[in-house]
């Protein structure tokens, strides 16, 4: 570069190219990619306020110390480095290394006044894990050891510096907007509904585009979206409103996630006095309405939701029930604040340990022993309950079936059992098989409570074992795969108490 500013520098110095390896950088060299991006921790002198830095640059016509910033403190000080673990500093780091890649793509490695959005977004980012290791709790003294409790709590009342997602960040620069939609005749409002109908088209290509248009411009409904730019749809749901018995029914929901769903969440709760969402979700879609709070176990009563919201055939009902005092845009600093205490009451549970003597009797008497007899075992909180609840005993049949047939997609053993035989690439096989049967038909019949006991279901789970067996010879894979599921399978019945001999084993 010719500017004034980095010829004396470089000849000092020189600033490490982007591409250098992470491996190959100095700690020297470390400090000057993450402190070029980090404001200045330093104090002013005779003063009481922070340096106004912010970010190191090289000094004008520097004949001191070749680390130090224009602001006359050091590299070391733009980002408090001394109080950082390795892998914060190799966090930071990743970080920095992107800014560099960025700014050398731009031909700026070496213009330290240079910023644009994208290496604003990435600052940010950097920023905002070194705020956040500030609070690691590993590094913080409690106050008064003889009362955890209190101190848990001054902890976690202060303010935890949480980073925003991306898409908060975007909608507090106002690079997007959200706009709660309906077809009320305004023309800007006619247009935000057309772009937001062509991306449901796009995103959901299943879905009969004459209904698709049919339900966004129906007058019954409505539509949060999110706009960019002020005029480009990027997100939205429809969504209709049943206020008399605080409802809502999703219809679709494309585009930002759990930003979008929060953001309804509370507009629906603080504006329209509704508690309760309701959806149908196909087997894609059930996982992310899942981390958003929905679950399938439906306690809303038939009478405020059956006859109102719209049937859909392959998909399944789910309901979520909001909670007053939750602000949902703010969950996240609400999990990190609980997440937060946990840790920290665990920290000072280890500071109790105590080492017990091990049962020696153990090994000459085969009689069971009473729990709570164990030295350590009443004292580490344990009751039986825990282990009623642990076991599945508290958890209604529907759940364990669910949480079974999850748990038997999920065995690395159950790969030819997790979808339907394919009828092309094996011509005979339903002329052989009569009854097939597949994990992904049990839990569609699992969520949609086609099972009227535990045995019915086992009684399925059976079938794909015992065709496996008729169908395929011994010794392949596709029976030692049978073979091993069938074990586990046995094992998880065992764990949630349901007799291995339900469901008539063949």
């Amino acid at each position: 570069s010719n500017h004034p500013i980095y010829q004396s520098y470089v000849m000092a110095t020189p600033y490490p190219p982007a591409l250098k390896p992470i491996e190959s950088l100095t700690l020297h060299e470390k400090l000057l990619k993450i402190g070029r991006n980090i404001p200045c921790t330093g104090d002013i002198p005779l003063g009481h306020n922070k340096c106004s830095c912010l970010g190191w640059k090289p000094k004008i016509n520097n004949t001191g110390r070749a680390d130090l910033c224009e602001c006359g403190h050091r590299v070391s000080l733009h980002g408090n480095i001394n109080s950082c673990t390795q892998d914060e500093i190799h966090q930071r780091l990743e970080i920095a290394m992107k800014i560099d890649e960025l700014l050398e793509s731009k031909n700026k490695l070496l213009d330290f006044d240079y910023e644009d959005q994208d290496v604003r977004n990435l600052k940010r980012q950097l920023i905002s894990i070194c705020e956040t290791s500030s609070n690691n709790p590993t590094k913080r003294k409690f106050v008064d050891d003889n009362d955890p409790n209190s101190n848990v709590r001054k902890i976690i009342e202060r303010d935890i510096n949480v980073p925003d997602k991306f898409a908060m960040i975007e909608e507090r620069e106002g690079v997007i907007t959200m706009r709660v939609l309906s077809n009320n005749g305004d023309p800007e409002n006619l247009k935000l509904l057309t772009g937001l109908k062509n991306l449901i088209k796009i995103q959901l290509p299943n879905m009969p585009p004459e209904y698709i248009t049919r339900l966004v411009y129906d007058k019954q409904h409505y539509s949060l979206s999110i706009v960019k730019d002020g005029c480009r749809v990027v997100g939205g749901i429809t969504y209709r409103l049943f206020p008399k018995n605080k409802l809502a029914e999703i219809v679709f929901c494309v585009g930002y996630g759990s930003h979008l769903m929060n953001h309804l969440k509370d507009h629906l709760k603080e504006k329209e006095g509704i508690k309760f969402l309701m959806t149908y979700a196909d087997n894609h879609a059930m996982g992310f309405f899942k981390k958003n709070g929905f679950t399938t176990d439906i306690t809303l009563e038939k009478s405020l939701w059956m006859g109102f919201i719209k049937d859909y055939d392959e998909a399944t009902i789910m309901q979520c029930t909001m909670i007053d005092k939750v602000k949902y845009l703010q969950l996240h600093k609400i999990l990190a604040q609980q997440k937060l205490a946990i840790r920290i009451k665990i920290d000072e549970q280890k500071k109790n340990t105590r080492v017990y003597k091990g049962l020696h009797h153990i090994k000459s008497s085969k009689q069971p022993i009473d729990p709570m007899s164990i030295p350590g075992i009443k004292e580490s909180g344990w009751t039986p309950a825990m282990e009623a609840l642990a076991r599945g005993n508290k958890k209604s049949i529907r759940n364990i079936m669910i949480n079974i047939t999850s748990e038997l997609k999920k065995h690395p053993k159950s790969w030819p059992f997790r979808t339907p035989v394919n009828g092309d690439e094996v011509p005979d096989y339903y002329k052989v098989i009569k009854n097939p049967m597949d994990l992904s038909k049990i839990e569609s019949k699992v969520e949609n409570n086609c099972y009227k006991s535990i045995e019915e279901f086992v009684h399925d789970v059976r079938i794909i074992f015992h065709n496996c067996r008729i169908y395929n010879a011994d010794g392949t894979v596709y029976v030692k795969c049978a073979k091993g599921l069938e074990q586990y399978f046995d094992d998880r019945l065992k764990f949630y108490d349901v007799p291995v001999s339900a469901g008539n084993k063949k």
